[in-house]
């Protein structure tokens, strides 16, 4: 079995949700959605080719030839992915997400944070093989190396909203693990870059926390892959953009269970609980 930080980040959220989409790989029961995803897919595949490719010619681009470049790979992006603009969560239009897009990439590669992307490599696949025959396998965003010290720095682009929401910094030591097994030796660095922000975050990495995280990894890979009951374990976090929440009684349940309806108070003092 091939675990990555997304399969061991499923299971620790929900048994079920893991078994269903990267053991029995069951087709969807919700509609997917790819809004949320657009903006960084799009940002995130920008660099990937200025650090892989783009950077060789040259490290400045003229705002308009970002334009450009943006608009050839949104395009392509929008031909594979599905989108519901309509969807409550679609909170900008098609143009608007592109022209947000543009403004911040434009941003990053007008300041100093630019450096970051320079000498760097992107989308560096690694595979671990066990002693069970399992296989840890992840793909890193960026591996940034300082030309003076040759060390390595990683980190992971966000195009979240809001810095430190949605992440974990076990996705880090996750990479850094993998990291470390095909260097032989750990990142100086590592850290998250929240694009809408322009915005560079650091996340402490060394041997010690780097082992930590290997001993509790292999405690829940042991887990996931012996155990014969795969049980739900329903809550809003990990229900919340579950893919297969329409076929789980259990989920549903739950999701009825923390539905509370307005509670007003005819006195005067108005609404003294909103739930949903």
């Amino acid at each position: 079995m091939k675990i990555s930080y997304h399969a061991w980040k499923a299971f620790k959220e929900c048994p079920r949700k893991f078994l269903y989409e990267f053991v029995e790989k069951r087709p969807a029961t919700v509609e997917d959605n790819d809004y949320p995803r657009l903006y960084g897919l799009l940002v995130q595949k920008f660099f990937e080719l200025f650090c892989n490719n783009w950077r060789f010619k040259t490290p400045y681009l003229f705002p308009e030839v970002i334009q450009e470049r943006l608009i050839k790979l949104y395009d392509d992006l929008l031909r594979t992915a599905n989108v519901n603009w309509n969807a409550p969560i679609a909170a900008m239009s098609k143009d608007e997400l592109l022209n947000q897009a543009t403004v911040d990439v434009c941003a990053i590669m007008d300041s100093m944070n630019q450096n970051n992307f320079l000498n760097t490599q992107s989308e560096i696949s690694i595979e671990l093989k066990l002693k069970s025959g399992h296989i840890i396998d992840g793909r890193l965003d960026f591996v940034h190396t300082n030309p003076m010290t040759d060390d390595d720095i990683i980190f992971d682009g966000k195009g979240t909203n809001t810095i430190g929401k949605n992440v974990s910094n076990d996705q880090l030591y996750f990479y850094s693990l993998l990291y470390s097994f095909k260097n032989k030796k750990p990142p100086v660095g590592a850290g998250f870059f929240y694009y809408r922000h322009n915005t560079f975050v650091p996340v402490y990495v060394s041997p010690d926390v780097i082992n930590d995280f290997r001993v509790r990894l292999s405690v829940d890979i042991k887990d996931m892959t012996s155990r014969s009951d795969y049980c739900p374990t329903p809550s809003a976090k990990s229900c919340k953009y579950c893919k297969y929440m329409n076929g789980c009684k259990e989920g549903q349940a739950a999701k009825g269970k923390r539905a509370r309806k307005s509670v007003i108070d005819m006195d005067g003092d108005g609404i003294i609980e909103f739930g949903i």
